[in-house]
């Protein structure tokens, strides 16, 4: 009869081997790729260099890992139409806005899955060598899964940090965009402005503000560059407010009075928001009052009493 650790061998055999196809398949079309790459470089370099003039300085080697990772990603259906969609918006909003990231966040889940799952079958292999295969599958493939969920909890995670660090500098920038329309700064100034004073205090917004303003002056449209910068972040807060420079703008009302109104409202916001977690702070302390203090309590109060009863009774 045949052990276990043979037909985990043949197993991990198999996975190599497939591997290893998988690989050699990823990179003969990332090798025509680069070909097809490198004959319209030297196209262009005869047809479209002047004499004299450098050749150009070939691309980083993060760049050029950025777009290996990229090939392999296209080709690992791993997301329809409608979860590329919805990814596409989370890296957008967390500040990924380069045009393969959504290739690279899908190698990088694949590379997770594989590294958890390995280290999981070769931890087990070591510490429980008596292990059944079928447990081992499990263990492997459930390891694989939680590698592949990882990235993605952790892109969620660095969209709510970043839509919390906008959030909580909104309103001085509001304060901020009102002082430069009371200087008579135009809509577009005022945005630049503010982006370029954030910069120390809130990379994030004053990132999210300067790309309207590029926006703004590329294609000569405040109000879609405004709706851009509401999709991109995906906050209620920045929502109102480009909702409402885009009415003042559209109709002609005082941008500064509406600027100072949000400003007002969003610190009143802000405040109801400490009093509601401040409110709700005695409750979420009772249980571990119960559980850690309570009976801490009862033991200082109660020992002196039953080390009386104790000495009463073994008299």
């Amino acid at each position: 009869m045949v052990d276990g650790s043979f037909w985990e061998l043949e197993a991990g055999a198999g996975m190599t081997i497939g591997f290893v196809v998988w690989l050699a398949y990823v990179r003969m079309g990332s090798a025509s790729v680069r070909a097809g790459q490198r004959a319209k470089t030297e196209l262009d370099r005869y047809t479209l260099r002047q004499p004299g003039q450098e050749a150009q300085a070939e691309k980083p080697a993060r760049s050029r890992v950025g777009s290996v990772l990229a090939n392999w990603g296209r080709r690992l259906p791993l997301f329809n139409s409608r979860q590329q969609k919805a990814i596409s918006r989370q890296l957008v909003a967390a500040g990924f806005r380069q045009v393969n990231a959504l290739q690279v966040l899908v190698i990088v889940k694949v590379l997770c899955g594989a590294v958890l799952a390995m280290g999981i079958t070769g931890a087990i292999g070591l510490w429980y060598p008596d292990t059944e295969f079928l447990t081992s599958l499990v263990a492997m493939l459930g390891g694989m899964q939680c590698g592949l969920i990882l990235p993605e909890l952790l892109l969620k995670m660095m969209v709510r940090r970043r839509q919390k660090q906008i959030h909580r500098i909104l309103p001085d920038a509001l304060d901020l965009m009102v002082i430069c329309t009371n200087a008579g700064y135009s809509l577009s100034a005022t945005i630049h402005t503010t982006a370029v004073e954030m910069r120390s205090i809130c990379p994030a917004l004053a990132d999210e503000l300067e790309l309207t303003f590029q926006e703004s002056q590329l294609h000569a449209d405040t109000v879609a560059s405004l709706r851009n910068l509401a999709e991109r972040t995906g906050l209620e807060s920045l929502r109102g407010m480009v909702s409402t420079l885009i009415q003042s703008y559209q109709y002609g009302t005082p941008i500064t009075q509406a600027l100072r109104v949000l400003a007002r409202t969003e610190r009143s916001a802000r405040l109801l928001s400490l009093e509601e977690k401040g409110a709700k702070l005695a409750v979420k302390m009772t249980m571990p009052m119960m559980l850690l203090i309570l009976p801490a309590v009862v033991i200082i109060i109660g020992a002196p009493a039953f080390l009386r009863i104790s000495e009463a009774f073994g008299k």
